[in-house]
């Protein structure tokens, strides 16, 4: 189906090509938000595709991350150098909403956000506002809020956005 809905687009020349092609990495920076396990293990990854990594974490050793060629940085040249944000840190007061309407405003036009971190730690009002300025291209969400079988709350979301 999806083959024959993009034949159709490019028949009927509403094919927007630029629409559909990805960005490359080599050269980009990533900023990874919480450099534990998972954050260390992305930004190791990202180095082999060729991207400049930074990271921000205010309990991360600095030898691990030089291990690995990373920067640590404050939070704030974090999301201002970014071209690509990566989320990887638990939902506590300090961090819920810390991507909010000011720290949208800190970063670069364009940016790209993949949250695995916790739904809370992005205000959601403010992303929409952000995806749809342009601020923020592109969005991936991927968080799950699984607490025990009591009825307490059980969340699970997976979300993508392109602006």
């Amino acid at each position: 189906m999806r083959h024959f809905l993009l034949l159709a687009w490019a028949n009927s020349g509403e094919w927007k090509r630029n629409k559909y092609v990805g960005v490359s990495l080599v050269g980009k920076t990533l900023a990874v938000l919480g450099f534990g396990k998972v954050g260390s293990e992305v930004a190791r990854r990202a180095k082999g595709l060729g991207m400049h990594v930074i990271a921000h974490d205010p309990y991360a050793p600095a030898d691990r991350a030089r291990a690995i060629g990373v920067e640590l940085v404050s939070f704030e040249e974090a999301i201002a150098k970014a071209d690509f944000i990566s989320l990887h840190m638990p939902l506590t007061p300090t961090t819920s909403k810390m991507l909010n309407d000011e720290t949208f405003g800190k970063m670069k036009n364009g940016v790209r956000i993949v949250n695995v971190a916790r739904g809370g730690v992005i205000d959601e009002d403010a992303l929409v506002r952000a995806l749809d300025s342009g601020k923020v291209a592109q969005v991936l969400i991927i968080c799950t809020t699984i607490f025990s079988q009591d009825g307490k709350k059980t969340e699970l979301l997976l979300c993508c956005r392109i602006r």
